[in-house]
């Protein structure tokens, strides 16, 4: 007797992959029922999170990492909020990082696509890095050497790599029309947090415990008595208001340099040249209006025909805020033209000058000033009735008092240097250097005019950003349009 071998019946391929695919899409339901839905949305940002990381590695190992650097002008202002570990004194901070990612990315191009950096731009840095060391020596004998030593890194050392890094390895000319778009963006959504604040009268997104500063009667909480002075993302107000100055100035550089723009890159060229100005006139500081005033007459008298009649009508419409401001502020308009704060920074200078003349050599230490103030009563200095308030508001006064001449002879140096780059480069090859020697100029004068009421320069996302600008429009300018980009950066 025979049998017949035991055989198996399949059923046909693609009846099987429908049977698969209904099994998974069967699983797939069950677990959209089951699990949360929030659960997907932190896999869906862990997956773009590990994404991104996976791109920045790649990108600074490859040493292309042009588009990590429009990255970053978009996103540092959030930096400071939303990518700093641990909140309180992080370690791991975004501007931290991108430091790292170009150093790595310049040590892994080496010498491959760079340009030769100016004779004058180098003795700036020299002098620049002997500010530096002078300032460094003198951490050792302040109150608080840690927070001396992370003002020191942040900034004064980073802005000065950023530069470096700019100078030597970025493709400008390639990258224009991406920080332009990347710059506006920036200032329109920096504009939103600010204006945010001022309605909403609290700090949206407090980077410390400084609190919030307000202008007006304080003794009285209504909408019409007081204003907040908005720091939108950043630490202070006056990094607020710098960051949007100097972006406003950037921006028009960007957008003379580049052309020709298609309509929606006009539109959002609009939208973040009005988010820049709004920016710097919301914290409502005199300084930025005098800076902005010298700017435009200086403006105006280059200018001709229509040119000139436009920044005529510019100023006007500054006087007419300051007007509206007025009559709709009344409380807030005469808090901020009261003479006592003259009166204060007056008496403030002097104190500055006898903590000097007690500190000529190397001055007190870095970021030790309010301290070695409030430690002597014999710096206490009065004009016309108003006490001297324990913090320079200059940043020359404060450079000499807590370095001494060691510190502050190469810090001024080092300044008038970087402006006589830019005069020298103004007419090599027109008209490109002839845009960037006016908005270096314009860019400088904003934050040196400020800089003489406020400390600003010692705001590193504020340094950062003026550094980066300026290196940015020189290496822009010395560049030629038919020049080959560097093979190693792209």
């Amino acid at each position: 007797m025979s049998f017949a071998p035991n055989t198996i019946s399949l059923p046909p391929l693609g009846e099987r992959k429908r049977t698969i695919a209904l099994y998974v899409i069967a699983g797939i339901t069950v677990i959209a029922v089951c699990i949360p839905g929030l659960w997907f949305a932190y896999a869906a940002l862990a997956l773009v999170g590990l994404s991104a990381l996976l791109y920045v590695v790649a990108a600074t190992f490859r040493g292309r990492v042009d588009k990590l650097v429009a990255g970053w002008v978009l996103l540092f202002p959030l930096g400071y909020y939303y990518f700093s570990f641990p909140r309180e004194h992080p370690i791991i901070t975004l501007d931290r990082a991108f430091i790292g990612i170009l150093l790595v990315a310049a040590c892994i191009v080496g010498a491959r696509g760079t340009i030769a950096i100016p004779v004058v731009i180098r003795r700036s840095a020299g002098f620049w890095g002997a500010f530096l060391f002078f300032a460094l020596i003198t951490i050792p004998r302040v109150k608080n050497p840690l927070n001396a030593g992370h003002l020191w890194v942040e900034a004064f050392f980073f802005p000065a790599l950023v530069a470096f890094f700019v100078l030597r390895n970025f493709n400008v000319r390639r990258n224009l029309a991406a920080l332009h778009v990347a710059t506006c963006i920036m200032a329109i959504y920096v504009a939103g947090v600010g204006a945010a604040e001022v309605v909403l009268q609290r700090d949206l997104m407090a980077v410390d415990e400084t609190g919030i500063l307000l202008a007006g009667d304080y003794g009285k909480q209504e909408a019409g008595d007081i204003l907040v002075r908005p720091d939108g993302p950043f630490a202070s107000t006056d990094t607020f208001a710098l960051v949007g100055l100097i972006s406003f100035f950037f921006l028009l550089f960007l957008n003379r340099s580049l052309g020709q723009m298609p309509t929606w890159q006009l539109w959002l060229h609009r939208a973040g040249m009005a988010a820049a100005i709004a920016i710097a006139l919301m914290p409502l500081f005199r300084s930025v209006l005098t800076s902005l005033a010298a700017v435009l007459l200086i403006d105006t008298y280059y200018s001709r025909g229509r040119a000139r009649v436009t920044r005529i009508a510019v100023g006007g419409c500054l006087l007419l805020l300051l007007v509206l401001v007025r009559l709709a502020l009344p409380a807030v308009f005469e808090e901020r033209s009261d003479p006592m704060n003259v009166y204060g920074r007056i008496a403030q200078q002097g104190q500055t000058a006898m903590m000097f003349l007690d500190n000529p050599v190397n001055g007190v230490g870095l970021a030790n000033f309010q301290d070695a103030a409030q430690k002597s009563g014999k710096y206490m200095v009065y004009y016309q009735g108003v006490r001297s308030v324990d913090s320079a508001h200059n940043n020359l006064g404060q450079i000499l008092a807590e370095t001494g001449l060691t510190g502050f002879v190469p810090y001024v140096i080092a300044q008038v240097l970087l402006f006589v780059a830019f005069f020298r480069i103004r007419k090599t090859n027109p008209p490109d250097t002839a845009i960037a020697w006016q908005m270096a100029l314009y860019i400088m004068l904003g934050y040196f005019i400020n800089g003489m009421s406020l400390t600003s320069g010692y705001a590193p996302a504020l340094n950062m950003w003026f550094m980066f600008s300026l290196a940015v429009i020189y290496k822009y300018a010395a560049t030629r349009r038919d020049q080959p980009a560097p093979a190693a950066i792209t």
